[in-house]
Order: C-alpha cells, then structure tokens, then sequence
C-alpha cells in the first residue's frame, strides 16, 4: 500500500495538521489537487504522487 497514503502521512507532507486536511476535505478545498480515494469501512486515502505534486506548488517562495 506504498501508493496510498493515510491523513496523518498526508499531513506530515504537506506540513498541515490533519485537522486542516479534514477541513480541505469537507469544504472541497484543494480537492481537484489532492482528491481523497476512501476505502472500505471509511478509512480515507490519498494517492502518493498526488500529495507530492500538490506539495510541491502548495507554496510560493516568499
């Protein structure tokens, strides 16, 4: 399961809680970049290269 990643991988990524994910995920923000792949029994997932793309422009250099 190397290409899925859970919330909390996710967030340690992206350098978000995993409560900010939970919100991008409930209000739809961000989710044509990272779209949440759920599974059986309601665990939710995200698609490794999908985070690591959206990682890489989440942030402009200041």
């Amino acid at each position: 399961m190397n290409e899925y990643l859970n919330p909390g991988q996710t967030a340690e990524i992206l350098g978000v809680s995993v409560d900010t994910l939970r919100f991008w995920r409930y209000s739809g923000k961000h989710t044509k970049q990272i779209p949440a792949h759920k599974h059986i029994s309601r665990r939710v997932f995200y698609k490794r290269s999908d985070v690591e793309r959206f990682a890489e422009t989440m942030y402009c250099p200041a």
